[in-house]
């Protein structure tokens, strides 16, 4: 369902994304959820690089990311992105290539919003 408003001479359209549960999600709800995700992808990057613990924090990602498709009804969009994240959970992987997936991960994120 489509919602279309005017605000002043702008016109302001906020797109309601269905669910598994039959709720109704606002665009902006996506689009903070995105960003936050955002977040916490790109945090995979210093923290390699640092030797942080960050297979915990991609783990954490990817059960959120898991959850979304569950929650959107299998957007296609999570197959690539989850598969990303997936395969730079080994260590033999080289950073750049590690890096490439990591921002490859985000575009796909990013469709989301779309």
């Amino acid at each position: 369902m489509d919602v279309i408003g005017l605000t002043g001479m702008s016109l302001l359209q906020d797109i309601i994304v269905d669910s598994k549960y039959g709720f109704e999600f606002p665009q902006e709800v996506i689009a903070k959820t995105v960003a936050r995700l955002t977040n916490q992808i790109w945090k995979l990057i210093p923290m390699r690089e640092n030797n942080e613990d960050w297979k915990k924090q991609l783990d954490s990602v990817i059960v959120e990311i898991a959850g979304l498709n569950e929650i959107f009804l299998s957007n296609p969009l999570f197959l690539p992105l989850l598969a990303n994240l997936e395969g730079i959970r080994d260590d033999s992987i080289e950073f750049e290539l590690y890096r490439t997936k990591v921002f490859g991960s985000i575009s796909l994120l990013q469709e989301l919003k779309k």
